[in-house]
């Protein structure tokens, strides 16, 4: 241990003891639920996150952030649009001889 800092020990044992009179020693099980995440896992485009070695495209499109949570204004893709439906007109019988639709059809009287 580093007089007024703190240093990670990697032993389970010593977490059972200490050395020194007035010594803290904290220790926790090695569960992810007693970690705190980082910068870079909190925030994927994070400063943090990107600055990984690796060259990335600069966004320059000038349009509003689609990014999970910052939805405000964005220019998406959208939803998908209902359900055509087809008709095969020919599929549909000729209208009775006589009937109002045949006349119609016809001309002799007026559609209503």
């Amino acid at each position: 241990m580093i007089r007024g800092g703190v240093t990670p020990d990697t032993s389970r044992s010593r977490c059972f003891k200490t050395i020194r009179q007035g010594e803290i020693v904290v220790c926790a099980p090695d569960e992810d639920e007693f970690r705190v995440k980082s910068t870079g896992d909190e925030d994927p485009y994070s400063a943090q996150a990107l600055n990984d070695g690796r060259p990335h495209a600069p966004d320059v499109s000038g349009l509003p952030d689609c990014r999970p949570g910052s939805r405000k204004g964005c220019i998406g893709i959208g939803s998908v649009p209902p359900p055509v439906y087809l008709i095969d007109l020919s599929s549909i019988p000729l209208a009775p001889a006589g009937s109002d639709a045949d006349k119609i059809a016809k001309g002799e009287i007026r559609a209503p």
